[in-house]
C-alpha cells in the first residue's frame, strides 16, 4: 500500500519518499560479468542505492548486488543496472561521496521492496526533519537516472 500525507506523522507522500536517500552503510556484494566484488553501500533510496565501487561501470550496465538486512538472516538479492557513476576525482555539488555507482533496482522480490519503504518509512518518522535537506541532483552531475 502506498502511503499518503495523512498515514501518519513523518511519513511523507509518495512524490517525496521516492526521492528520498537515508545513510545505509553496510557490506555488500557486487558482480558484474560474472566477478563478484565486496564493497560497502551508502546510501539508500525507494528505487536504488550508490555503492562505493571504485572500478567504472557504464550507465546501463546489468549488476547483481545482495546485502544482509536488518535484523533479517535472509540477504536483499536485487538485479540492478548502474544509474549514474561518481569518479573519484570528480566533486559533486550537493553532497561529498567517495567513488562509486547509483544502482537502480530493476528485479526485487516484493519481500524486499517492502522491506525497505518500511525501513524508509520509518527512517522519515525517526528524523522528520530529512525532507528539509533533499536536493536533487542536476542532470549534469548525474551522467543517468538518479535511483
Amino acid at each position: 500500500m502506498k502511503p499518503d500525507p495523512g498515514d501518519g506523522p513523518g511519513v511523507p507522500p509518495e512524490n517525496v519518499l521516492n526521492h528520498i536517500r537515508i545513510p545505509f552503510v553496510r557490506r555488500a556484494t557486487i558482480t558484474h560479468r560474472g566477478r563478484s566484488s565486496e564493497v560497502f553501500t551508502i546510501d539508500l533510496g525507494i528505487a536504488g542505492v550508490y555503492v562505493e565501487y571504485p572500478e567504472p561501470l557504464a550507465i546501463g550496465e546489468a549488476v547483481d548486488l545482495r546485502f544482509p538486512w536488518p535484523g533479517n538472516e535472509i540477504p536483499l538479492e536485487a538485479r540492478c543496472r548502474v544509474a549514474w557513476r561518481h569518479e573519484a576525482r570528480s566533486s559533486l555539488v550537493s553532497k561529498a561521496l567517495p567513488a562509486g555507482v547509483g544502482l537502480q533496482f530493476l528485479e526485487l522480490s516484493e519481500r524486499d521492496r517492502s522491506m525497505i519503504r518500511e525501513h524508509m518509512e520509518d527512517h522519515c518518522r525517526r528524523h522528520p526533519r530529512i525532507r528539509r535537506f533533499l536536493r536533487h541532483w542536476p542532470q549534469s552531475e548525474r551522467g543517468g537516472d538518479d535511483p
